[in-house]
């Protein structure tokens, strides 16, 4: 939804026939709160793999990646060219920089025989499978410990079954942290103390332990923690001042109670807590889940089976009530999201988000991949879509419309991007993408914010087609033309030039999402003799120009 009518001004001047009068301040008007500002929407130069990244972290100045990969090359070169070195599943890079960073684990999984495991494996000879992917990596709270969660059972050939750590400044494997988890982990949660598990797994160390389970975070000792979901978990959240883990993924029942989708525990022994949460389609899976430490907990989901009511974007939850505080409408799976300076970042292919006046379907951009959101509530929605409802809480798009595409033609998913992780100053991206913003980039960008050195701005786009041009009956030419829009400003000034001429003829503003493209239209009455020359620039507020193709008259 887009900001409502302004405040009213504080004051404002009458003028009569008799004079002017002036009317005092009004009061009890309350201003709005400015909204967050997303970063830009240009892409910095960053690393590139050969495969796909599941995750992505931040930890101080650094990137950690983890995927399914075995290489990895410098922006800007082709598969196979020069700068392409062997990376197994992990990499870093430099955050500032986007410079490779020399930490290259060996990350390799088991082969074995038997049915086909899906997608997220490989097949190796003689009707055998390898499954060796990162899902999840989260750094510890004090940033000094780097953990990693997957289908992988080896790093440099040491046995490590399916979560690793790492010290986050020597990039050692960590000799005491060795848990043996009998499955996949896809949901890493770490404080102080412990870590948290969850994925598809039903032991840890020979104990029975079914999709759930915590670690010492120190020497991956098992804890006493056991919660049980009969489905797999994809996220896991801990809140241990609240006393809580919410738990996210595909199940229909944890410890033997219906609740799909979306839950929490106590962070002692997992026992279910009070929950308010109900998921809106026993097909929704929740896919990420992230806070800002604000109590609230923000979710993406996708939804495999359609219909309606289903949730396939993002929301808020109170983790320590699990009362929904909004949710966006939106269709379109939504497989990571990331919170910083008051804005909710997605990883998405989001193709309707009526509830919230955006994104609509068959729009200009067929999906959407990459969106910011306000983290708070800002308004109410004006008519019913999906699982929202009219009047209810939703949060404001924000003018962060960097895109990628789906993925290599070859994908089961064609999903884009996978991952998002962000900071003050920061926004990194993975998936499975090979193009960022119309060039090609394969599975790893990110985006700075205004005033980072070296930030890429991606303002007024193309097409921006020449205006057109008409005579008057009465003399003077009418200048008609189409917008354009903007990645990351919410509006954009039109300048109408004429040659010969080198102030503007005529100044407007119009909103610049992809989706409220605007005819707009001058007359200039006193054009010169014989052939005129018109075109019109767009201008955005941070000093992009894109000017339109030239048109002539006369």
């Amino acid at each position: 939804m887009r900001r409502g009518s302004k405040a009213l001004c504080a004051a404002v001047a009458l003028v009569a026939a008799s004079g002017s009068l002036v009317a005092l301040p009004v009061t009890g008007a309350a201003q709005p709160p400015p909204l967050p500002v997303p970063a830009t929407a240009g892409a910095l130069p960053t690393p590139q793999t050969d495969g796909i990244v599941f995750s992505v972290a931040i930890v101080g100045n650094t990137v950690v990646a983890g995927g399914r990969f075995t290489k990895a090359r410098p922006a800007g070169v082709a598969p196979g060219g020069p700068g392409e070195v062997r990376r197994d599943n992990l990499l870093a890079f430099d955050l500032h920089t986007g410079e490779l960073l020399p930490w290259a684990p060996v990350v390799s999984g088991s082969t074995f025989a038997g049915p086909d495991p899906g997608p997220f494996c490989e097949p190796a000879d003689g009707g055998r499978w390898v499954c060796d992917a990162v899902f999840r990596i989260k750094p510890s709270p004090d940033g000094r410990k780097v953990y990693v969660g997957g289908d992988f059972d080896k790093i440099d050939g040491q046995w490590r079954s399916r979560v690793a750590a790492f010290d986050a400044v020597t990039g050692a494997l960590d000799p005491a942290f060795r848990p043996q988890v009998a499955g996949r982990v896809r949901g890493l949660s770490v404080t102080a103390d412990s870590v948290y598990l969850g994925g598809g797994f039903n032991a840890v160390g020979g104990v029975p332990r079914t999709r759930l389970a915590a670690v010492s975070a120190s020497d991956g000792a098992l804890l006493p923690w056991a919660p049980a979901a009969d489905r797999e978990v994809f996220a896991v959240l801990a809140a241990p001042e609240l006393g809580r883990v919410v738990v996210g993924g595909a199940f229909d029942h944890v410890n033997g109670v219906y609740q799909h989708g979306l839950t929490a525990v106590d962070t002692a022994g997992g026992a279910r807590v009070p929950w308010q949460w109900v998921t809106p389609s026993d097909s929704d899976t929740i896919t990420d889940l992230v806070t800002d430490g604000t109590g609230t907990v923000y979710l993406g989901s996708y939804n495999w089976r359609g219909g309606n009511p289903r949730l396939e974007g993002r929301g808020a939850v109170e983790i320590a009530t699990g009362r929904p505080l909004w949710m966006d409408g939106c269709y379109g799976d939504t497989q990571g999201v990331a919170v910083a300076d008051g804005v909710l970042y997605s990883a998405s292919h989001t193709h309707d988000c009526w509830a919230i006046n955006a994104v609509p379907e068959n729009g200009p951009i067929d999906y959407h991949r990459l969106l910011a959101e306000t983290t708070a509530a800002t308004g109410a929605a004006q008519r019913d879509i999906n699982h929202v409802r009219r009047g209810d809480p939703i949060p404001e798009l924000l003018p962060w419309l960097p895109n990628t595409n789906g993925g290599p033609s070859t994908s089961p998913w064609l999903n884009g991007p996978w991952t998002v992780d962000a900071r003050s100053g920061y926004v990194v991206v993975g998936g499975e993408f090979t193009v960022v913003n119309g060039v090609p980039q394969q599975s790893l960008t990110r985006f700075a914010a205004r005033g980072v050195p070296g930030v890429v701005n991606n303002g007024p786009q193309v097409p921006f087609p020449a205006p057109r041009l008409s005579r008057r009956l009465f003399g003077g030419y009418n200048i008609t033309w189409n917008g354009t829009w903007d990645a990351q400003n919410r509006e954009v000034r039109y300048e109408v030039m004429r040659a010969g001429t080198p102030e503007p003829l005529h100044v407007t503003t119009a909103p610049a999402w992809p989706w409220t493209i605007s005819e707009m239209r001058f007359t200039d009455q006193r054009p010169p003799q014989g052939r005129v020359e018109y075109w019109v620039r767009a201008v955005d507020a941070d000093g992009a120009v894109l000017s339109s193709p030239h048109s002539t008259i006369g």
